[in-house]
């Protein structure tokens, strides 16, 4: 799943997204989780792993792009591999989309 984040929009990322992989493929976008204390920044070509279950917020610092995918182990892993996720693979999340407030 791909979505389009501007700058300043928000979404949060409802539900338990373990075993999913956050990828920024433009812009750059701001990371926050529960039960995580580390925020992050990430930019295009830059990772994030969903370790644990748990509310996610993404920001747009940048406008950004990024895409939702589950998580593949071995040579296949890489984002712009042919592997296409299964259908139901993000029915255990919910996206909330909130404005910029501005």
């Amino acid at each position: 799943m791909e979505l389009r984040l501007p700058k300043n929009e928000t979404v949060a990322i409802e539900g338990n997204p373990q075993g999913l992989v956050l990828y920024c493929k433009e812009g750059i976008i701001w990371l926050t989780q529960e039960g995580d204390d580390r925020d992050r920044f990430l930019g295009a070509g830059d990772m994030f792993c969903f370790t644990h279950g748990g509310k996610a917020v993404l920001e747009g610092h940048r406008d950004a792009l990024v895409a939702i995918v589950p998580a593949v182990h071995g040579p296949a892993a890489a984002p712009t591999g042919a592997r296409e996720p299964s259908p139901g693979f993000h029915a255990g999340i919910r996206l909330v989309y909130h404005g910029s407030g501005q």
